[in-house]
């Protein structure tokens, strides 16, 4: 581990210290002593709390809202708005980490870091899910060729820690999601949809729809492969299982759906299993797809 990582706070503390804060220095070097002692007890206190803040990643992340009951915070970067929620009393070497990898960052230089390669797999792995590769595309003779030239010295992984690193991912963001999905004040609207691909698989989607900060905000919870018999009471199941898996039944408020009759059957199904937690037990529960109106329309 370098210097840059273990040095987790400014040197030049002067430089952010104000008023009784700022401890003098005497003719020898060292820091005078107020004679007060309780005064003094309480200025190194508010130093120590103000020196969280002095390591070299909050020029590079903002703190986001109050801290969570679980302790942890969100923070974003200030370059590419990727967002974490960490514990900041157990330091800042995470945001440290994404500060030197960070592409949008203007002092992320490849000679001002040192080749970590937990780093290097988490870049890899997030390519493959933003741009849909393969998890064998670690294990291609190119790409491998090309890796070991930018790094002669570099470890090749497989496509089964490939699909760790991806399955890391999609835990972290989840967590995230859940933890901001379950601060929203108001209640929240969903839509589903239930289709057949051309191999006659079933697969529905789930997406949750809530205004954060005047700005309406659409999250797909999950895209998963669906099973005959697709009856009103079995997609109802479904949905509840994955409306629990979030913890989100204390919060439905409509359930947007196309005109397929089982999905009549479906919005029954969930007024009964959700009644006490509905608005108005349920009255303003099933909205119909006005999408799909145009379409038989036209």
């Amino acid at each position: 581990m370098d210097d840059e990582t273990l040095n987790l706070y400014d040197d030049d503390d002067d430089e952010y210290l104000s008023g009784n804060e700022m401890m003098n220095q005497n003719e020898d070097g060292h820091d005078s002593v107020q004679d007060d002692s309780a005064s003094a007890a309480g200025n190194r206190g508010r130093r120590r709390r103000n020196k969280r803040r002095h390591s070299k990643c909050w020029k590079h992340f903002e703190i986001v809202g109050d801290k969570f009951p679980d302790g942890t915070t969100k923070v974003i970067c200030k370059h590419c708005e990727y967002s974490y929620f960490i514990d900041l009393s157990n330091g800042t070497n995470t945001l440290l980490r994404h500060s030197r990898v960070c592409s949008k960052n203007p002092g992320s230089t490849p000679r001002s870091r040192k080749f970590d390669i937990m780093d290097f797999r988490e870049m890899i792995a997030g390519a493959i899910v933003e741009h849909d590769l393969a998890y064998s595309f670690v294990e291609f003779r190119r790409i491998r060729e090309a890796f070991e030239y930018a790094n002669p010295s570099i470890e090749f992984w497989c496509r089964n820690t490939v699909v760790s690193d991806v399955h890391k991912i999609y835990e972290n963001e989840k967590a995230g999601l859940r933890k901001v999905l379950s601060e929203v004040p108001g209640r929240i609207c969903f839509t589903t949809d239930l289709w057949r691909a051309i191999t006659v698989e079933g697969y529905l989607c789930l997406t949750a729809h809530y205004v954060d900060n005047w700005k309406l905000k659409a999250k797909i919870l999950s895209f998963c492969a669906f099973p005959p018999p697709h009856t009103g009471y079995s997609i109802a199941m479904k949905v509840m299982e994955l409306v629990k898996e979030w913890g989100l039944e204390k919060k439905v408020f409509i359930v947007t759906v196309d005109n397929a009759s089982s999905n009549d059957n479906m919005q029954g199904v969930l007024k009964t299993q959700l009644r006490r937690a509905l608005v108005c037990n349920g009255e303003f529960l099933h909205v119909r797809c006005a999408a799909h109106f145009l379409n038989l329309i036209v």
